[in-house]
C-alpha cells in the first residue's frame, strides 16, 4: 500500500498546465524532454522494506542518477547535435546519407535519423554502459545509471522536434540549444531524486517501520530460540534411551526448530545492514541502538547454532552402547549444570548486547567457566574408571564417540560464550575510525582484482550487447524512444543460472503491468493503486513470482502514467510502450541464449563440483594435517579455513537453491527431465558435509586454545560410581600412531569419483551410466591393495577370485590363464599394469566374465545390481570374443558383472579407522595418560569425519538413483 500510495503522489507531478506555452504544471516551460513517468517508476523500484532499506535503495538511484546526469551534461555541453537551418541543407544530408528518412516505424509516421550524430554518441553512450557495468557498483546504482544515459542520449541526439517527431528541430529555437538541453537534463535528474524522495516520504507513513526495531525483535527472540534448542538437545541425550532415528516426533520437531534459528540468522543478518542505513541519519541513537555490539552478537548467536548443530550430529550418531548409560549417570548433574548457567550467561550478554555496552564484566561467567572445567574432569575420570572397571573394548570405545562430541560441543558452545566480552573489547567502537575504513574499502573494491571475474565480465558483456541492439533498435524502429533499451537495463540483472525462469517472470510481468489504455481516463488513480498494491505485495511476500511482481509494478506505472494522458485516436502511443517492453524481454532472452549460454542445471553441478573440491580441501587440512601435525596448525591456515567454512560454502549452498529452482523452468526437450527429488537430496547432503566440516574446524580451532602443556593437572570430583578422589599427571606426549591411510585414500578417491560425476562427461547420462562408472570406480578401488592407482597381474588375480567364489567355483588351476586373458584384453600396450581409464575403457566396450555354475550353487554374495555389457568388445577389436567359462556338470551359464557391488570401501575404511583408534587409545591403557582435550579432539575429529565418509557414501547413491 505504501508503493500503491507513492505512485499515486507521483502521479500528481504529471499535472499539465493550462497555460498554451507551458506543458507541465510543476516544471519550467523550457523543459521538453518528457519522461516525467520516471518520478512514478524511481519511486516504485526505491521502494524498501523498512526505512533503512529504502535508504539504501534511495542512496544508489541519487549515485547513478547523478553519474549518467554528470557524463551526458558534459557531453552534449561539448557536443550539439547539427539543427538544419533551410530545406536544401536537409536535402544535401539526405543526400549525401547523413539524415535518413524512415517511413516504415512502429507509430506509421514518418521520421529522420541524423546517423552522423546518432554514431558520434553512440560510442560515447556504450562506453559509459561498459564502465558501469564493469565496475563493482551496486545494482540499483548500475541500473538507474544505465536507465538514465540511455534516455539522456537516445533523446537528445534525435533530429525530431520533441512536440511533433515528424518535423525536424527548428534551428531558431533555443530550447535545442546544448545550454537549455543541459538544463532540460538537469530537470529530467531531478525526477529521479524526486521519486526516490518519495519512497522514502512513504516509508513513514502511517508509521515508520525501523529495520532497528525489527532487528532488536530477533535478537531479543534469539536467547529463547538458543535456549530451547539446547533444552531439548540436553533432554534427548540425557535422559532418552532411543536413538533420534527411533524418535520420529523429536527428529521432526529438531529440524522444524533448527530450520526457524536458521531463517531467524539469515533475518537478523539482513536486518543488520539496513539497521546500518539508518544509523547514518542518527535513528541509532534516538533508538538506543549500536551496530559494532549487535553485529557481534549476531556472530555469537551464529557459532552457538553451529555448536547446537554438532550436538544434533553427536545424537544422531549415538546408538547407547552397553557403556552409555553408566557414562551419563556421572555427567548429568555436570551437564544440566552447564546449561543452565550456559543459559543464564547468555540471558546477561543479551542485556549488556540491548543496552549498548561495549565494556563490561559478566557475573555468571565464572560459574559458567568451573562447571565446563569440571565436566571435563568428570568426564575423563568416569572414563578411566569405566573402561577399567568394564573392561573395555574397542567397540565399546567406538560407542563413546559420539558423547565426547556431545561435550566437546557443548564446551564450545559455553567457550563462544566466554570469550564474547573480549572479542567485543578489542573491537573498533569509533565512528568516525569505521566511517574512514568503510570509504577506503569501498575505493579499494574498485582495484581490487577479485571484482572482476570472468563470469561478471561475461554477464556484463551479455547486458551491453543487449542494451547496443536496444538502442538500435529504439532508433531506427520506435523513432528514438528508449522504452526498449531502460526496460533491459531496468530488468536484465545478475542473476545467476541462464534465462529461462527469470525470463519467464519479466514476461509475466510485462503482461501483467500492461493494463487496456481505456481505464485510463476514468479510473486511472484507482487502478494504479490497487494494481500497484497488489504487485508489491507479491514482490514482498517472496517467492518465484517476487520478480514478476516487481515488474509489474513499474511497467504499470509507466502505463497507466504516459507523458500524453490524451492521444490522439487510432494513436499507438501505448501498444508501442507495450511492444518495446516485450521487445526488451525477447532481446534478452536471445542474448543470453546466444553468449555463452547459462544452463541452471550445469551450473548446480558445476556448484556441487565446487562445493566437494572446498570440502576435500578442508578435509585435508583440518583433518589429515591436523594428525600429522598432532593438532598444530598456523594461524593464516586457520583464517583461510574459517572463510572457507563460515562464508564460501554457505553461499554455494545458497547459490544451489536458487539454481535448483531455476532448473525447474529449463526445457529440457530430448534430454532426461529434471529430477528435483534427487537435486533436493543433493543439496541436503551437501549441507550435512558442511555441518561435519564445521565440525571438524571447530574442534581444531578450539585444541588451539587448549593445547595441553607438557604437564596438565585434572582434579576429578568422586560420584557414586567413581569412589576415590584422584590426581592426573599427565604423561610425555602421546604420538598419535593410529591408521588412518586408508580412510583418507578412500575419502579422496570418492571425492574424485563425485568431481567426475557431477562433471562434464556425466553431464547428460543416464542413471545406469553413473550407476556403471561408480561400480567401475569400486571395483577398481577394491582390486588396486596396493593403492598405487595401477592394477598389476597380482591384484587382477585377487578381483578374479573373489569372482569366482561369488559364482560358488574357484578354477585354481586356469586362473593363471584367466588373469593372461584379462591382461591382453584390457593390457594392450602390455605394460604388466592396467590404469584406471583403460580399465574403464574395457567394460565401455563390453568386457563380461561368463562363469557356469551348478544349479544348487550357492553364492557368496548376491549382486544387487547387472550391467547389460554386451556385446562383447574389446577395445581393439569389434569381433565378439569367446567368454571365458568353467565347465561344471549340469551346469548353468549365468553372466556376472566383474563389480563387487555389494562392499563399499569407503565405509570399511572408516570402519576400520574407527577401531584401529579404539584399539590404540586402549592399548597399554593409554586412555590413562591421554588428556582430555586431545580425547575430545581425537574424538570429535573422528566423528566429523565419520559423518563426512557417510554423507559421501550417500551422496554417490544419490546420483545413480532417478
Amino acid at each position: 500500500m505504501r508503493s500503491g500510495l507513492g505512485v499515486l503522489l507521483a502521479s500528481a507531478f504529471m499535472t499539465q498546465s493550462s497555460d498554451p506555452q507551458k506543458l507541465w504544471a510543476v516544471f519550467p516551460e523550457w523543459y521538453i524532454l518528457g519522461g516525467v513517468s520516471f518520478v512514478a517508476v524511481s519511486c516504485v523500484i526505491a521502494t524498501g522494506r523498512n526505512v533503512g532499506a529504502t535508504l539504501c535503495q534511495v542512496f544508489q538511484q541519487k549515485l547513478g542518477i547523478t553519474l549518467a546526469f554528470a557524463f551526458n551534461a558534459l557531453l552534449f555541453y561539448n557536443f550539439q547535435p547539427r539543427l538544419f537551418h533551410s530545406q536544401s541543407e536537409v536535402d544535401a544530408a539526405l543526400a549525401d546519407g547523413t539524415l535518413l528518412r524512415v517511413t516504415q516505424s512502429f507509430s506509421g509516421e514518418p521520421y529522420m535519423v541524423n546517423n552522423r550524430d546518432f554514431y558520434t554518441v553512440l560510442p560515447f553512450m556504450m562506453g559509459f554502459n561498459a564502465l558501469i557495468l564493469i565496475l563493482p557498483f551496486a545494482s540499483g546504482t548500475r541500473k538507474f545509471a544505465m536507465v538514465n544515459n540511455l534516455f539522456f542520449a537516445l533523446t537528445v541526439v534525435s533530429p525530431n522536434d520533441y512536440k511533433d517527431p515528424t518535423r525536424l528541430k527548428a534551428a531558431n529555437n533555443t530550447m535545442y540549444q546544448s545550454e537549455t538541453i543541459v538544463w532540460n537534463l538537469f530537470i529530467y535528474m531531478c525526477l529521479g531524486l524526486i521519486g526516490v524522495a518519495l519512497s522514502f516520504l512513504v516509508a513513514w507513513i502511517p508509521y515508520p517501520l525501523f529495520a532497528i526495531r525489527n532487528l532488536q525483535a530477533e535478537t531479543l527472540a534469539a536467547t529463547e530460540t538458543i535456549a530451547e534448542l539446547l533444552r531439548l538437545m540436553v533432554d534427548a541425550y540425557c535422559f532418552k534411551k532411543k536413538h533420534v532415528d527411533q524418535m520420529h516426533f523429536l527428529r521432526v520437531k529438531l529440524q522444524r526448530k533448527f530450520e526457524l534459528a536458521t531463517a531467524k540468522k539469515d533475518a537478523m543478518t539482513s536486518l543488520l545492514q539496513d539497521a546500518w542505513w539508518e544509523q547514518c541519519i542518527g535513528l541509532a541513537s534516538i533508538l538506543h541502538f549500536k551496530k559494532t555490539v549487535v553485529k557481534p552478537y549476531i556472530t555469537l548467536y551464529a557459532s552457538l547454532l553451529n555448536s547446537l548443530k554438532a550436538m544434533s550430529q553427536a545424537m544422531r550418531l549415538e546408538r547407547y552402547d552397553r557403556l552409555h548409560r553408566s557414562f551419563i549417570l556421572e555427567l548429568q548433574p555436570d551437564i544440566c549444570a552447564v546449561q543452565v548457567h550456559a543459559m543464564a550467561l547468555l540471558q546477561e550478554i543479551s542485556h549488556h548486547v540491548h543496552a549498548g555496552h561495549t565494556q563490561f564484566h559478566l557475573e555468571h561467567a565464572e560459574a559458567l567457566e568451573r562447571h565446563v572445567d569440571h565436566l571435563l574432569a568428570r568426564f575423563h575420570a568416569t572414563q578411566t574408571a569405566l573402561y577399567t572397571k568394564m573392561h573395555a573394548t574397542p567397540p565399546d570405545v567406538e560407542g563413546t564417540m559420539p558423547l565426547h562430541l556431545f561435550v566437546f560441543a557443548l564446551e564450545s558452545l559455553a567457550g563462544a560464550m566466554l570469550e564474547f566480552p573480549e572479542i567485543l573489547r578489542l573491537k573498533n567502537h569509533n565512528t568516525t575510525t569505521r566511517m574512514h575504513h568503510f570509504v577506503l574499502r569501498s575505493l579499494q573494491s574498485f582495484v581490487d582484482p577479485a571484482q572482476y571475474t570472468s563470469g561478471k565480465l561475461q554477464i556484463a558483456c551479455k547486458v551491453w550487447v543487449a542494451l547496443l541492439l536496444a538502442s538500435l533498435v529504439s532508433v531506427y524502429v520506435f523513432g528514438f524512444a528508449s522504452t526498449t533499451a531502460t526496460t533491459i537495463a531496468f530488468i536484465m540483472g545478475n542473476q545467476i543460472g541462464g534465462s529461462f525462469g527469470i525470463s519467464l517472470l519479466r514476461a509475466v510481468g510485462v503482461v501483467a503491468g500492461v493494463i487496456h489504455r481505456a481505464l485510463v481516463v476514468a479510473l486511472r488513480n484507482t487502478v494504479l493503486f490497487v494494481w500497484t498494491t497488489m504487485s508489491m505485495y507479491v514482490k514482498w511476500k517472496g517467492g518465484l513470482d517476487a520478480y514478476a511482481g516487481l515488474v509489474s509494478a513499474f511497467i504499470a506505472a509507466g502505463i497507466l502514467l504516459p507523458d500524453d494522458m490524451c492521444p490522439a485516436p487510432g494513436s499507438l502511443t501505448s501498444y508501442a510502450n507495450i511492444a518495446q517492453m516485450t521487445l526488451g524481454v525477447l532481446l534478452i532472452v536471445s542474448v543470453e541464449l546466444l553468449l555463452w549460454p547459462s544452463s541452471a542445471f550445469i551450473l548446480v553441478r558445476k556448484n556441487v563440483q565446487k562445493h566437494l573440491s572446498l570440502v576435500q580441501g578442508a578435509f585435508t587440512i583440518l583433518f589429515e594435517h591436523s594428525l600429522k601435525s598432532e593438532g598444530a596448525m598456523d594461524p593464516s591456515t586457520l583464517e583461510k579455513m574459517r572463510v572457507i567454512v563460515q562464508t564460501t560454502l554457505p553461499g554455494l549452498l545458497a547459490e544451489q537453491e536458487v539454481l535448483r529452482k531455476e532448473a525447474m523452468f529449463e526445457p529440457r526437450l530430448w534430454r532426461l527431465a529434471f529430477s528435483q527429488r534427487r537435486y533436493d537430496k543433493v543439496i541436503e547432503t551437501c549441507e550435512q558435509l558442511l555441518v561435519h566440516t564445521m565440525i571438524l574446524y571447530k574442534v581444531v580451532l578450539w585444541f588451539q586454545h587448549q593445547r595441553p602443556q607438557d604437564v596438565a593437572k585434572r582434579v576429578s570430583t568422586s560420584s557414586s560410581s567413581i569412589t576415590e578422589d584422584s590426581v592426573f599427571l599427565a604423561s610425555p606426549r602421546e604420538a598419535w600412531t593410529f591408521s588412518t591411510e586408508d580412510v583418507g585414500a578412500a575419502i579422496h578417491d570418492t571425492f574424485d569419483t563425485l568431481h567426475v560425476l557431477f562433471g562434464s562427461q556425466f553431464w547428460y547420462a543416464d542413471v545406469d551410466q553413473a550407476a556403471l562408472f561408480s561400480q567401475m570406480k569400486e571395483a577398481f578401488r577394491g582390486a588396486d591393495t596396493d593403492r598405487n592407482g595401477v592394477l598389476d597381474c597380482s591384484d587382477v588375480k585377487g578381483l578374479l577370485l573373489r569372482i569366482f567364489e561369488q559364482s560358488g567355483a574357484v578354477p585354481l588351476d586356469a586362473l593363471d590363464q584367466y588373469v593372461a586373458d584379462f591382461m591382453d584384453i584390457v593390457d594392450p600396450t602390455k605394460s604388466g599394469s592396467v590404469s584406471f581409464p583403460a580399465f574403464m575403457q574395457a567394460l565401455e566396450n563390453g568386457l563380461l566374465l561368463e562363469v557356469e555354475m551348478q544349479p544348487k550353487a550357492k553364492r557368496l554374495d548376491s549382486i544387487q545390481v547387472v550391467v547389460d555389457a554386451s556385446p562383447l568388445l574389446t577395445p581393439s577389436s569389434c569381433e565378439v570374443l569367446p567368454p571365458m567359462d568353467i565347465e561344471i556338470i549340469g551346469g548353468v551359464s549365468h553372466a556376472y558383472d566383474i563389480l563387487d557391488v555389494e562392499t563399499c570401501s569407503l565405509l570399511d575404511a572408516t570402519t576400520g579407522m574407527r577401531h584401529s583408534f579404539a584399539a590404540w587409545v586402549l592399548e597399554a591403557r593409554r586412555f590413562q595418560g591421554l588428556p582430555m582435550e586431545e580425547l575430545l579432539l581425537l574424538n570429535s575429529l573422528i566423528s566429523g569425519v565419520s559423518g563426512i565418509a557417510t554423507n559421501l557414501a550417500l551422496l554417490e547413491e544419490t546420483t545413480v538413483q532417478p
